[in-house]
């Protein structure tokens, strides 16, 4: 393989895509898990991830089951480019994948985000660019921000696919619950993220290789994959990068987690065209207005973690 060129820093004229990897301390996130269609969301892998992968490497979904987390942070910053910190906060939808490499014979449990939202644009254009992240913008608000806040992540939606369609701003996910939120300190149930992950993932993954599972919890990583790519500038039906990259997050400190009660919880999806998240998570049909989701499990998460530097899986480029 050709030595690649080094890359030219804009920092000192206005660079917001910085290098990684990235330190992120005084997080919080709070997940919450619901039943989801294994089929929809294989449809959508196959649609978005394995076309990429080949012959070479598969994604099939491990179980009828997805999660969306709220994560306010305090403290973002490249361990690279030195220009400064800032907050950020991100909402996501996760989908548990079982990754099978055939060149290697080679088979492990990772995360997937077909839907993300962030509202700090160092994150945004950094996630993009050098993971592959389809991170957009968006306004997420959580419990504390005001009195009766729920969870919420406000972006722009388009209610029909057309060129005649307005932009409008939309409350797209939102997390009702109790009012007001239970205290964390009463809720503290694990130490360790390890006690985290094994925890959330009893409740996803159940029937699924006990090694994997044991294989991911005991790594030094959280394994998530991305599909990477960048549109041509002469011909945009084509693809001028494409490739599914790693991007590995690692633990670095842990202030506490624990379940909450997940009947006390509610996912409402707003339904436009522009985000057809209930149909490539759920398999059905949206309700007028917005769709209710019950939530099976409730947690919450404490914090500081890397996003480190990860290869390219396979690259169709």
């Amino acid at each position: 393989m050709a030595e690649l060129p080094a890359f030219i820093s804009w920092v000192g004229h206005g660079a917001a895509s910085l290098a990684q990897p990235a330190a992120f301390t005084g997080a919080k996130s709070h997940v919450f898990g619901f039943r989801a269609d294994t089929g929809a969301m294989q449809a959508l892998a196959d649609s978005l991830l394995n076309p990429v992968g080949g012959t070479s490497v598969n994604y099939r979904v491990l179980a009828g089951f997805s999660m969306i987390n709220f994560m306010t942070i305090e403290h973002c910053t490249s361990q690279i480019d030195t220009i400064g910190w800032e907050p950020g906060r991100e909402c996501a939808l996760w989908v548990p994948l079982l990754e099978t490499d055939h060149r290697h014979g080679t088979m492990r449990i990772v995360f997937w985000t077909p839907y993300i939202f962030i509202d700090y644009t160092i994150g945004l254009l950094t996630g993009r660019e050098v993971w592959g992240w389809p991170k957009v913008d968006a306004r997420i608000a959580v419990p504390g921000d005001a009195p009766n806040t729920n969870f919420t992540c406000t972006t722009t939606v388009f209610d029909t696919l057309s060129a005649q369609t307005p932009a409008r701003t939309c409350a797209l996910l939102a997390v009702a619950g109790p009012t007001p939120p239970p205290a964390v300190a009463a809720a503290v149930q694990w130490t360790s993220g390890r006690d985290a992950v094994r925890a959330i993932l009893g409740a996803a993954l159940s029937g699924v290789e006990r090694e994997l599972v044991d294989a991911l919890i005991d790594g030094p990583v959280i394994p998530t994959v991305q599909m990477k790519q960048f549109r041509d500038s002469l011909d945009p039906a084509r693809a001028c990068f494409q490739a599914i990259v790693d991007s590995p997050a690692q633990p670095t400190g842990f202030s506490g987690g624990g379940l909450l009660r997940a009947g006390d919880y509610r996912l409402e999806i707003a339904t436009c065209a522009s985000h057809r998240i209930v149909q490539d998570l759920l398999g059905t049909s949206p309700g007028p207005g917005q769709t209710t989701v019950p939530i099976d499990v409730a947690a919450w998460v404490a914090m500081d973690f890397k996003a480190l530097p990860g290869p390219v899986v396979v690259s169709r480029t």
